[in-house]
């Protein structure tokens, strides 16, 4: 203990005049955690990440996280494992019911972490999941017997995979709302994208190694894994080369007279029931498909259905987290069931009397009082803008919902769950994980393509079927197309939100990131769309006027391919900051600290962006100290908090 202390004098000093620990004054514990951050001697005004953020990674050296999110993110899984455990020996007392929701939860957690490591193999998933009814994968025909290429057609194996949600190889297959009607779910068809990872083939060595853990004959393994990376970089060229961004409303026959190809046989495998010949499609970029046709009909099926293969099973490779481990097997259990975890850590951890509402209380008013400041800037009109539209942009961010939890508001949550999980049901035989992920992965797929069926649902009933990543993170999001802000149940935890803290500390690091998220409804992309989620006029109108477009460019200065983030980042964190400072009765803080409040803010304020992650690793996303400095450039609070003024400030780029 006096070791540390030596290297970390500050913080040893405040910890023996104070309490520390769960029992502190919870600012206290919040001023503590901040400075142990900071590396005084480092200019706030010359490097304010290394200011605020400069002993992070010291700090967090052993930890199993690089930022907060992450941090959240760990704090959730480590108590749903001790769920997991309760669970598991609540299981072992008569009575237990093996049909609900926690049974199906635990189910799949034990089989991921028990279940021996064989059953994970390439090959058991490919045994289990062939390219169509009767046909094995190639490797698998009988010795001295030729793959019976003839009964291959790519299209339907496309369709069969689907079952399991592979998609984006060939076609780019997705259900969403309509962008002109969004009551309804359209099934909407275009060009696959090769942008991430996931979505092209690994390197050759690593292709190498894919064919062969799916049991290809060595003898073929090279040349088939020169043949498919050509194939891909034959595709990558097609989708460079049509520039046709133009959608369109097709029947399935249309599609089929268009194309020569059997695209309702396609989408009844696709959605698993029959559909007539007029079923409609959104088409995204016709000339692609025809291109397409006409490449796959000049390529030989060895290379086509290995192409698939492969793809397939990179898919399923990245939709688990590939490791028993109990930590990793919670992971596994969000991704793939994200309602149910959302339940049960719910009814655990928010359900003692008062305290969800209570969250949910303080969340709002945080909310309604940054949606006011939003208010009075349009009222402002910076922009210049005319009467219709600044009373578009009003409606839009009156009609803005806060979903706390990512669950149906309205209705009896336990009930509402176990419906929605009623048809998924495990086998009682042993424990396989491969058995059980792709039985999973057809439930998830079939509640997907299941929108296509029904409208809409209203605000109340509404909650988002994540994709995996997403179903996993802790991290508030926005919902264009639902005029919806997420914030999932692990936001609601130490340091991002502690409610009983100042108000400074719960609007310059909660109220920040929901003012960002509030901004993405009226950055680039979000004003295309109106507050119920269509497409409309006013929205490019304002994008093409002249102050909105100085506004941008601005922005532009320093480059950047995520243009829509540092809108909400420079924009929320302005938002954020007059909300606080402009309209809230500021509390006495000399009971935890002598720092003045816009430091606190600021300060606060950087926790979001503190971290040790390789820059190379963020997703959609500037880095993180890019994000931090690129928002305080040229905000005068900032350089009137730090004493900066004297110095050589950048223009600040303003929209809203």
């Amino acid at each position: 203990m006096w070791i540390a202390c030596l290297l970390f004098v500050p913080i040893c000093a405040a910890a023996t005049t104070r309490k520390v620990g769960p029992e502190a004054n919870p600012n206290t514990r919040l001023m503590d955690n901040i400075l142990s951050y900071m590396q005084e001697d480092a200019s706030a005004c010359d490097n304010y990440f290394e200011h605020a953020c400069g002993k992070y990674a010291a700090r967090h050296i052993n930890d199993p996280f690089t930022e907060i999110t992450q941090m959240l993110d760990h704090k959730v899984n480590q108590k749903l494992v001790q769920l997991m455990a309760d669970l598991h020996q609540g299981s072992q007392a008569p009575g237990f019911d093996a049909s609900s929701v926690e049974a199906k939860v635990l189910r799949f957690y034990l089989n991921c972490r028990d279940a021996p490591r064989s059953t994970r193999g390439a090959e058991k998933y490919l045994r289990r999941a062939p390219p169509d009814e009767g046909l094995t994968w190639p490797q698998f025909s009988h010795r001295g017997t030729p793959w019976p290429e003839d009964q291959f057609k790519w299209l339907k194996t496309l369709g069969y995979l689907h079952r399991y949600g592979l998609s984006n190889v060939f076609v780019d297959m997705t259900v969403a709302p309509n962008f002109e009607n969004s009551s309804e779910f359209v099934l909407t068809l275009g060009m696959p994208s090769f942008k991430g990872e996931a979505h092209h083939l690994p390197s050759f060595v690593n292709t190498l190694a894919t064919l062969r853990a799916m049991g290809v004959p060595s003898d073929s393994v090279k040349p088939l894994a020169r043949k498919i990376r050509s194939l891909e970089r034959t595709v990558l060229v097609l989708t460079e080369s049509q520039n046709d961004d133009d959608s369109e409303f097709l029947s399935v026959d249309q599609l089929r007279r268009v194309t020569r190809q059997d695209w309702q046989g396609f989408v009844e495998l696709v959605v698993g029931h029959s559909i007539t010949p007029d079923f409609r499609v959104q088409v995204e970029n016709l000339p692609y498909l025809n291109a397409l046709r006409r490449l796959m009909n000049s390529t030989d099926a060895q290379t086509v259905v290995h192409y698939i293969m492969t793809r397939f099973v990179l898919y399923l490779l990245e939709d688990s987290m590939n490791s028993s481990e109990p930590i990793e097997c919670i992971k596994d259990v969000r991704r793939s069931m994200g309602l149910a975890s959302n339940l049960i850590y719910k009814e655990r951890f928010l359900d003692p009397p008062g305290t969800l509402p209570q969250y949910t209380q303080q969340v709002m008013e945080v909310f309604e009082q940054l949606r006011r400041q939003f208010l009075l800037q349009i009222d402002e009109n910076r922009l210049g803008l005319t009467g219709e539209q600044n009373r578009v942009i009003a409606m839009k961010a009156r009609n803005i919902v806060v979903n706390i939890g990512n669950m149906p508001r309205g209705l009896d949550l336990r009930s509402f769950v176990s419906r929605h999980y009623a048809d998924l049901v495990f086998p009682s035989a042993g424990l396989d994980y491969s058995r059980e992920h792709l039985k999973l992965l057809e439930f998830r797929t079939r509640k997907k393509m299941e929108q296509l069926n029904h409208p809409s649902p209203s605000a109340d009933e509404y909650f988002y079927l994540a994709d995996p990543d997403t179903a996993m993170s802790s991290s508030p999001y926005y919902l264009v197309n639902q005029n919806t802000i997420i914030v999932p149940h692990g936001s609601l935890q130490e340091p991002f939100f502690v409610p009983d803290s100042h108000g400074v500390f719960k609007y310059s690091l909660l109220g920040f990131v929901l003012a960002h998220e509030l901004i993405h409804s009226v950055d680039t992309t979000g004003l295309l769309f109106d507050s119920h989620g269509n497409l409309h006029d006013v929205g490019p109108d304002i994008l093409n006027s002249p102050r909105f477009e100085a506004g941008l460019q601005c922005m532009k200065r320093t480059k950047t391919p995520y243009l829509d983030e540092r809108i909400a980042d420079i924009a929320g964190l302005d938002l954020a900051y007059s909300a606080y400072f402009q309209n809230t009765n500021h509390r006495n803080y000399s009971d935890f600290t002598d720092i003045p409040p816009q430091q606190i803010f600021f300060l606060n304020l950087a926790q979001f962006f503190c971290g040790d992650g390789d820059p190379s690793n963020f997703v959609d996303h500037d880095n993180d100290q890019m994000r931090l400095q690129q928002m305080l450039n040229g905000f005068a609070p900032f350089h009137r908090a730090f004493g900066c003024q004297g110095r050589f400030q950048s223009e600040k780029c303003q929209l809203w």
